[in-house]
């Protein structure tokens, strides 16, 4: 009796879904998918949207420096 019940094995599996784990064996190909899918989003990495500057804010400093005569 070495093999998993039936509910052992269905509670394993539900425990995996549960925690964000993989819930059945996979191949090395769709572990790639999940680690990929698993990773935060390249929209939310500080690294990608604090790339520029702060646009509006030396938009405005600019139009203050033309205003004032200091930069053409």
């Amino acid at each position: 009796m070495s093999s998993l019940s039936e509910y052992a094995l269905r509670m394993t599996r539900l425990s995996a879904r549960l925690f964000g784990e993989v819930a059945r064996p996979t191949d090395s190909k769709s572990m790639k998918v999940v680690k990929l899918f698993s990773e935060q989003p390249l929209a939310k990495r500080k690294e990608t949207y604090d790339w520029y500057p702060n646009h509006n804010t030396y938009f405005a400093l600019m139009g203050t420096l033309r205003f004032l005569g200091l930069y053409r």
